[in-house]
């Protein structure tokens, strides 16, 4: 596939639910396909690299917050059938627009654009993992004069390197060996922290998330705190408990929250206790 098309999820507007931009407006391009696969992804459905089509809307439930589908401008739509054999493939289903995979820059930028508002800060590039199409990535900066704002699994560092220079903020996770990676918890871990090194030497805001499960401990923190603090203490750390599925309700307890917390700024400056909130708002 060219830099100029990429398979993409889902292109929306909301509030972002994570990490310490939590509560700002952002732009959200959903990336299919992802290196990884973590025991508790929040979005499996995009493991898929090639999937057939991106849906394009508001950011919240259709029945709950608009009464009509998402609309683009006419402008747009032309651009759109532009790059495609024929306009069979622009749809409306229950209150969103789909529009066929891959898609082409020109397209994706001009949807951008439309879904941005006065109180809108980034475009977050999500997925998935974007930078498994990072050339795209670039390409997309070269037509957007917009913040961008990355959330990665931080296990690509060339990648990485590719846009570094483009990022503005990059919201990298960090791995336990709970999350299902024990076979591959050391050269990720060496990924990791090569991909957090690359951003923070590029003037990027960069901070890190941790997801905390019911089984992590203070001791399992601590060799990925001590490498963090090496490369800037400075870095914000969020810990983030565990969303557990609608059908379970085992998480992390407040103590060992707590507890980890301490652990953590004994090395590093700026340490949060930061959930999901997506649920709470009632938002993608």
């Amino acid at each position: 596939m060219s830099d100029r098309h990429a398979h993409i999820q889902e292109i929306f507007n909301s509030i972002q639910g994570e990490g310490i931009f939590i509560g700002l407006r952002q732009v959200f391009l959903r990336f299919c396909g992802c290196n990884l696969n973590c025991s508790y992804c929040d979005t499996p459905e995009t493991q898929i690299a090639d999937s057939g089509r991106c849906r394009v809307w508001q950011g919240c439930e259709p029945e709950e917050g608009f009464e009509k589908p998402t609309e683009l401008s006419e402008n747009t739509i032309k651009t759109y059938k532009k790059t495609v054999d024929n306009t069979n493939r622009l749809k409306f289903s229950k209150g969103f627009l789909t529009l066929e995979n891959p898609l082409g820059v020109d397209i994706v930028a001009d949807v951008i654009k439309e879904f941005w508002s006065p109180a809108t800060k980034h475009v977050s590039l999500t997925g998935g993992e974007p930078l498994l199409q990072s050339r795209f990535i670039r390409r997309l900066a070269e037509v957007i004069d917009l913040p961008l704002y990355l959330e990665t699994n931080s296990t690509l560092p060339d990648a990485a390197s590719d846009v570094a220079g483009l990022i503005d903020v990059a919201a990298c996770d960090i791995k336990l060996e709970e999350s299902g990676m024990e076979d591959d918890c050391d050269l990720l871990r060496d990924k990791t922290l090569r991909t957090i090194e690359i951003f923070n030497n590029n003037n990027c805001s960069v901070f890190v998330k941790i997801i905390i499960l019911p089984q992590t401990t203070s001791a399992t923190l601590i060799s990925a705190i001590k490498s963090i603090a090496e490369i800037n203490p400075e870095i914000p750390l969020v810990l983030q408990p565990i969303t557990p599925p609608r059908n379970q309700s085992e998480r992390p307890s407040p103590k060992n929250i707590t507890e980890m917390m301490d652990a953590a700024s004994r090395y590093l400056r700026d340490v949060r206790i930061i959930p999901q909130t997506h649920r709470l708002l009632g938002v993608l």
